[in-house]
């Protein structure tokens, strides 16, 4: 075979399959999905593999919003499989980049807005008990066998309020991710608001956790304040009220 005809060969497989690929149903995603994420069911599915959407991310049963998905020509580059996707619904919007790679996968580049509620079924707390809105900046956050094993990046909360068990201004907090290598390491704390909060989270890749750290009032002459937090036991010699959870996520 004339080393012409090889090539023009060549490019003409190479045509078809990005062709077949292009072409192929994004209900291949949906199954891809629930492969790698059990949990995670996709519904009312439309578009190609490369460029689709989904009517409901659910997770866990409950319900996300829509997303949509388009591939990233640059991952085959860097020996993975990228997507670009966004998921939004009347209160929340967020844009990332999903990789995989060896049987990790990784979400880069998350930004965006939610509500705390949207958070409500993997808080210890009453449904609603809790108000505010979430602002993301999420360099990565890394999964494998679906659990959560790296993660780095800023997650900012504003006008947080509690509702239950009595209704309190909590203001707003800042809480960084760090990448431990194994597992994932975060500290909390008070960016404007009448509590001084200082947190320390850590999360093991098998899913073990540990939260601790310390609570106390900004002005000690804040009844309120020092209501809420009498309900924490007694403080210790600095007047901080101490706290520590341990538990598997």
């Amino acid at each position: 075979m004339k080393f012409g005809t090889l090539r023009g060969w060549l490019l003409g497989a190479t045509a078809y399959l990005i062709f077949l690929l292009a072409t192929l149903p994004a209900d291949y995603v949906a199954g891809w999905t629930l492969k790698h994420f059990p949990a995670v069911q996709l519904s009312g599915v439309s578009g190609s593999m490369f460029s689709g959407a989904a009517q409901q991310l659910r997770y866990a049963g409950r319900p996300l919003g829509a997303v949509e998905w388009h591939f990233d020509w640059l991952a085959p580059f860097t020996f993975t499989l990228g997507y670009r996707v966004r998921l939004h619904d009347d209160s929340s919007d967020l844009r990332g980049r999903v990789d995989s790679r060896f049987g990790t996968v990784y979400l880069r580049s998350l930004s965006g807005q939610l509500p705390v509620t949207a958070l409500d079924p993997w808080s210890p707390l009453p449904a609603h008990s809790l108000e505010g809105k979430l602002d993301l900046k999420v360099a990565e956050l890394r999964f494998k066998g679906g659990r959560l094993v790296g993660a780095s990046g800023v997650m900012d909360l504003s006008e947080a309020a509690l509702k239950w068990p009595t209704s309190y201004s909590l203001g707003s907090f800042r809480l960084l991710l760090t990448d431990a290598g194994d597992g994932v390491h975060a500290t909390a704390d008070d960016v404007t608001s009448p509590l001084s909060l200082h947190a320390e989270l850590t999360l093991s890749p098998t899913g073990a956790y540990k939260l601790a750290g310390t609570l106390a009032a900004h002005d000690p002459g804040d009844a309120a304040t020092r209501s809420l937090l009498a309900d924490l036991g007694r403080p210790d010699s600095t007047g901080r009220y101490p706290f520590s959870f341990n538990g598997q996520w």
